[in-house]
């Protein structure tokens, strides 16, 4: 056993003899850092003149972001400039500037006002005299809040908002006091004058004013208000006035191309007096049969008349007297009432003779069912219009079948719209299902006997869904006639005529 040790112990020492020492070193863990390739300048997909920042590379002498080495360093020269297109759009070979960044201030003025005037409802001049004198409205109303808070926003804005905000105004001549509409009350004239006494050049933005002046026997401190107003607004085109005093026939009004009241006896020929260069006229509850035939000349080019007159026809004639020459687009629209809830029906008249008017374009009947009965005085009217292009149709009794063989030789489109009248309305609307269908089918039948030549029908089913609007689709598909289906709010159906 010893012998055995002995051995054993030598052979141990020979080992370490023969292997050299070695320092033993504890293990360790070195973090490695993931290094992006380095690219000496941007890559060109990236430096295109769009005002985009070029995506930011880092070469091996740089830092990573979030690294726990970064550097606080300056970004390389190269990086500061702004990105630059490395051809050049001219073929030079240098690189050419990217455009400049483009804001709202740097859009040109008339593209700020677009952008203003955007904000207010666009409604043909007759359309928003209507919607005033019948119920007080005016976009102005409820326009007003969001133009003022705008021009508010920025200081280089406020001029040219302003003069959108104070182009069209709606003013309430009793103050805040006075009677105002729930939905869209109206401003104070006394606040407005105040403004034009500290900045008279608002008065110059001030193109149409819708006033909101009632009659009284205490008026002279509003005639007054009035006259400060007309004085301080020289460029006034389009004056709508609920009820016209006495006050404003003091106060000329040369510029004036749109004006609207209620009608009054007499009122016609003073109109045509005090503003010489009027082109539209509205007139509500007109007493047509009142004006005198007389009148002084004048250069109107639309007029809308609405009247609850019971002899439609008489009603018709006179407007066309009145329209003489100048005018090219004549509405004429019948309120009804609980008396008379449509027109009389009048049978032909003997030697009814020719219209005065020459040039008249356009018309519009509404609640007049002109082509009901064709021996009715309408339809001679009718004929009597040499230059008549277009004539539209409202709250019309369905048609008589043969109803476009007597149409005006003249007469190149039809158009359609709120079938049935205002009283046949009420019974249609009961039905659940299909209840233009009469009214459908007796149009379709006008289009399968016409004896002019069809060139299109245009339908739009408006915000709901109407299939009878198929029995018009089927007799354009019979009689080869080019039809189109539109979307759109209002339902109507327009009829093209070719050329006599």
């Amino acid at each position: 056993m010893a012998e055995s040790q002995t051995v054993y112990h030598a052979t141990a020492d020979e080992t370490c003899a023969r292997k050299p020492s070695t320092t033993v070193k504890p293990l360790t863990f070195q973090k490695t850092l993931y290094r992006p390739p380095s690219l000496r300048q941007p890559a060109p997909r990236f430096a295109r003149p769009y005002g985009v920042h070029t995506i930011r590379t880092y070469d091996h002498d740089e830092s990573f972001p979030g690294s726990e080495d970064e550097k606080d360093e300056e970004p390389s020269p190269e990086l500061k400039r702004p990105c630059r297109s490395r051809i050049s759009s001219s073929g030079s070979g240098k690189p050419d500037a990217p455009p400049p960044r483009v804001v709202l201030l740097d859009l040109p003025t008339e593209i700020l006002e677009l952008i203003a005037a955007s904000l207010r409802c666009q409604v043909p001049v007759l359309e928003a005299a209507s919607r005033y004198i019948d119920d007080r409205y005016s976009d102005f109303s409820y326009a007003r809040f969001t133009l003022s808070a705008f021009s508010k926003a920025c200081s280089a804005l406020r001029s040219t908002v302003e003069r959108v905000l104070y182009r069209d105004v709606q003013l309430d001549f009793t103050g805040w006091k006075g009677r105002k509409h729930t939905k869209w009350p109206a401003a104070s004239l006394h606040l407005l004058l105040r403004t034009l006494d500290l900045r008279p050049e608002l008065g110059h933005f001030i193109h149409g004013a819708a006033l909101d002046f009632q009659l009284s026997s205490e008026s002279t401190a509003l005639e007054q208000g009035l006259g400060k107003f007309l004085q301080l607004t020289p460029n006034l085109k389009t004056l709508l006035i609920g009820q016209c005093p006495l006050a404003l026939w003091d106060f000329p009004l040369h510029r004036a191309t749109t004006f609207a009241t209620t009608f009054a006896p007499g009122i016609l020929p003073s109109i045509l007096r005090h503003f010489p260069n009027l082109q539209n006229l509205y007139l509500r509850d007109c007493h047509i049969m009142s004006f005198s035939v007389d009148l002084p000349p004048h250069n109107l080019k639309a007029i809308r008349f609405d009247s609850n007159h019971e002899h439609a026809e008489a009603h018709i004639s006179r407007a066309l007297v009145v329209c003489s020459d100048t005018v090219r687009h004549l509405d004429i629209r019948f309120i009804g009432g609980l008396l008379h809830q449509s027109p009389i029906f009048m049978p032909r008249i003997p030697n009814i003779g020719t219209a005065t008017t020459t040039n008249l374009r356009s018309l519009r009947l509404d609640n007049i069912s002109v082509f009901s009965h064709l021996d009715s005085a309408y339809i001679q009217i009718l004929q009597s219009l040499p230059a008549l292009e277009y004539l539209h149709v409202s709250n019309h009794s369905s048609f008589s079948p043969n109803a476009f063989t007597v149409l005006p030789s003249c007469l190149q489109e039809l158009r359609i719209s709120d079938y049935y009248g205002y009283w046949e309305r009420w019974s249609m609307d009961m039905k659940a299902q299909n209840k233009n269908e009469d009214f459908m089918a007796k149009l379709a039948a006008c289009i399968t006997l016409s004896t002019r030549k069809i060139v299109r029908v245009i339908v739009s089913a408006g915000s709901e869904t109407d299939e009878s609007l198929q029995l018009i689709l089927n007799a354009c598909h019979v009689e080869q006639v080019q039809r189109t289906e539109v979307e759109g709010d209002e339902a109507f159906i327009e009829v093209n005529f070719s050329e006599a």
